[in-house]
């Protein structure tokens, strides 16, 4: 049989999307909007003729034609679940969620089995953070189409939100198979991976993106991070500089790029930054941004006042941003702690979890030397260091499904064998990931663990946990100067780093005098000074037979995802040590906050 014919509107309305399709790839969205119009001239009742103008007027930013002509396509095709899409997703564009969500609702009413309309309901709900409902919805359009990489995306990121980042995984892998084209995909699978310590295939992953898409700035991104986990600081400020041309106004990436910046490189951005940091209106998080960067910049040229007024924009910027540290809170924390958690709570608790002694738990503040401890110790080739793995709170926030408490208290509600020991083994399992198999020790060096210890010796009562001490005002200088997360809130005052100091070191003590785990103290400094006394310390309390190759711990080939990244690459140095002094005249409220506080 012959092919059978294409009615002459079909032919028309295809027409016109190919046309349309062709001038907004070449960037000509006024060629595209020209073209609807003449289309328009000559069928004004063409819904479809409605709804691509529409969304080129959304290109254009012109937000409420575009609405207006969007309503009219629903008027003329109200059947039609494209034209109720169309416009759900024009109001998502203009901030409208609410009557977005309506569109996307009427869509998929209209046509249970549009998928395009239940996955645009999913992302949609998301945002208005109707979790649950946006999860059946992006469910519902896999079920439909179960090859939708879009989708794929979509629900991967409600996993991460959810902290199932298993799951989450593996719907960024299914993106990848359903659509190997699609550059994001391999750019979202890549920085999953690298936050699972998978290094060495998140830069695979990074690279075939940008074999996709050259202008992928995420992809750009995540290669240059992923080439500074890797020791790669050349090939990282590359990254940062082709982002760069791409976007100049990237702050994330200038603050990487001034960090790492050598000599003089960096300088020609002096003179933009410094006014900007200063100007009450812009984003404030871009200016905690670019302004950490800036801070080490300087620092890296003992500039050490100029440092310190970009580290004090940058800290004011980021507090704008995500308010101040709770004091209160953090007291109120430590002391339901110390309440809850005492030397009869663990002995009740003694048949829980599992006999392995393998995990090791590093903990202290951040900066305090937690990298170097782990970098000395993974030179061994008896040990491992797995990082800083998110596993340990993460199972004990899932551990509480249901209750509506914080997660230091799960161990409060952790009283079922066979619930501790699954727990346990899915910990192990997250933990051994990337360890060779005959490893005697692993070690998780997530600084703040220390509010999960009691979790982690229900899990693993014969576990050992090496807490990582430092001067207290270089600790908090280190800290005070780094672009941490901005949910550690506690990080951008020196009072209130003194508070969380001292709150933390409460807890430390209490964990002491009643946790029925071994824990060795490591003092940062006694390392610098005695790195061979202080390795064969570590060693000893692990268990293993000593190793020289603990003292090269700088020529490991492994990757290091953690600020300290570039120090740990080099031999012991000296230098960090009483560092806070070079700031004590441009940074008085450093000492001033930290004067009643004794070293312990």
């Amino acid at each position: 049989m012959g092919r059978a014919a294409v009615p002459d509107a079909e032919c028309r309305g295809s027409a016109l999307l190919h046309a349309v399709q062709l001038a907004l790839n070449d960037n000509h969205p006024r060629v595209a909007k020209r073209i609807c119009e003449d289309h328009l001239r000559a069928a004004p009742d063409d819904p479809d003729a409605h709804r691509y103008l529409a969304q080129v007027l959304m290109v254009l930013g012109e937000h409420e034609q575009a609405r207006t002509i969007a309503i009219r396509a629903t008027e003329f095709a109200p059947d039609d679940p494209r034209a109720w899409s169309d416009l759900g997703r024009v109001h998502v564009l203009s901030r409208n969620l609410r009557d977005a969500i309506v569109c996307f609702e009427k869509a998929v009413e209209v046509d249970p089995h549009y998928a395009d309309g239940w996955h645009n309901l999913g992302l949609a709900l998301r945002q208005t953070g109707q979790t649950e409902r946006a999860f059946d919805a992006l469910k519902q359009a896999l079920i439909i189409d179960p090859t939708r990489a879009e989708s794929y995306l979509s629900l991967g990121n409600l996993l991460v939100d959810a902290e199932q980042l298993e799951e989450a995984i593996g719907c960024f892998e299914r993106a990848v198979r359903h659509d190997p084209a699609l550059a994001k995909a391999h750019t979202r699978l890549a920085q999953e991976l690298s936050q699972r310590g998978e290094v060495d295939r998140a830069e695979s992953l990074f690279l075939r993106a940008l074999s996709l898409d050259a202008g992928h700035v995420e992809s750009w991104f995540g290669l240059g991070r992923t080439l500074e986990d890797l020791g790669l600081a050349e090939a990282a400020l590359s990254c940062y500089r082709t982002l760069l041309q791409r976007q100049p106004g990237h702050a994330l990436a200038l603050g990487h790029y001034l960090a790492l910046a050598k000599g003089e490189e960096g300088h020609e951005w002096l003179a933009q930054l410094e006014p900007a940091l200063d100007r009450t209106e812009g984003s404030a998080e871009a200016k905690a941004l670019m302004g950490y960067g800036l801070t080490k910049w300087y620092d890296r040229r003992s500039r050490f006042r100029d440092a310190a007024s970009a580290g004090t924009k940058a800290n004011a910027a980021r507090r704008q941003a995500t308010g101040p540290f709770n004091r209160a809170g953090m007291t109120g924390r430590i002391d339901a702690i110390l309440a809850a958690y005492t030397v009869e709570f663990f002995a009740e608790r003694r048949h829980l979890g599992i006999g392995t002694d393998q995990p090791v738990f590093i903990v202290g503040l951040p900066r305090s030397g937690t990298t170097l401890t782990e970098q000395i110790l993974s030179a061994h080739p008896l040990l491992h260091g797995a990082g800083e793995l998110p596993d340990l709170a993460r199972l004990a926030k899932q551990s509480l499904e249901g209750e509506d408490v914080a997660p230091w208290e799960a161990a409060q509600y952790l009283d079922e064998e066979m619930t501790s020991r699954r727990l346990a083994h899915e910990y192990l399992s997250a933990m051994r990931r990337s360890a060779p198999p005959d490893c005697r020790r692993i070690s998780d060096k997530q600084p703040l663990n220390f509010f999960h210890l009691a979790f982690a010796a229900l899990l693993f009562p014969n576990a050992r946990v090496i807490h990582c001490r430092r001067d207290a005002r270089d600790n908090a200088l280190s800290i005070w100067m780094e672009n941490f997360n901005p949910d550690q809130t506690y990080a951008t005052d020196f009072g209130d780093l003194a508070h969380f100091t001292a709150e933390y070191r409460r807890l430390m003590a209490h964990w002491r005098a009643v946790l029925p785990l071994q824990i060795l103290e490591v003092q940062y400094e006694d390392t610098v000074a005695d790195l061979e006394g202080q390795a064969r310390r570590l060693i000893d309390f692990l268990g293993a037979p000593w190793d020289e190759r603990c003292l090269n711990f700088h020529q490991q080939d492994r990757a290091v995802q953690t600020p300290s990244r570039w120090q740990v690459r080099q031999p012991i140095y000296s230098k960090s040590v009483g560092r806070w002094r070079r700031y004590r005249e441009f940074l008085p409220e450093l000492e001033s906050a930290f004067a009643a506080m004794e070293d312990d």
